[in-house]
């Protein structure tokens, strides 16, 4: 799976996936920025970054979780045996920090936004201490993207005309 990227639309039936969106509305998201501050405390990028960023940690046996990889499973043929999950929601200007994760793949899924090519997630290869965009995925809602951790990937809410958005982060190992 080196470096490949796979969308899946529809990921969740229909039935679960709007529970699952209702769910989104009664939840109190924290602000990553309040966790990182002191990581980051001469960086300005990151700062707005996180100040940006609102996350709630999901439990590993929630029903949510187990369907989640259930489906990964269905859809990418992956097994998972560590999983960390989240609800992540993120807002317009948020600049890109493109970066990867320590998880051995990932699987983001777009749950709740408007229909935009910006509020997505761009892909990049690093050139010359340069990140360079090189795949741009448009967020709908229900939409998997399950790619190698390793990939630099990052919103594409700097990129303008974006809203907020609401997604399923999954860190996963085999």
């Amino acid at each position: 799976m080196k470096n490949n990227i796979y969308v899946q639309d529809n990921f969740f039936e229909k039935e679960f996936f709007k529970k699952l969106q209702k769910e989104l509305y009664s939840l109190e998201f924290t602000s990553r920025y309040e966790e990182f501050k002191n990581l980051s405390k001469h960086d300005n990028k990151n700062n707005t970054y996180q100040r940006n960023y609102h996350h709630v940690t999901l439990e590993k046996n929630t029903p949510v979780v187990l369907e989640t990889l259930k489906n990964i499973k269905k859809n990418f043929n992956y097994s998972v045996k560590e999983s960390t999950s989240y609800y992540l929601l993120s807002f317009p200007n948020t600049p890109p920090i493109p970066h990867n994760d320590a998880s051995q793949s990932n699987c983001l899924i777009y749950l709740l936004g408007d229909k935009l090519i910006n509020n997505g997630t761009g892909f990049y290869e690093k050139l010359n201490d340069e990140y360079q965009l090189h795949t741009h995925i448009g967020f709908k809602e229900n939409r998997a993207i399950f790619f190698d951790s390793k990939i630099f990937h990052s919103p594409l809410q700097w990129a303008g005309n974006a809203t907020p958005r609401y997604v399923m982060a999954n860190f996963l190992n085999t």
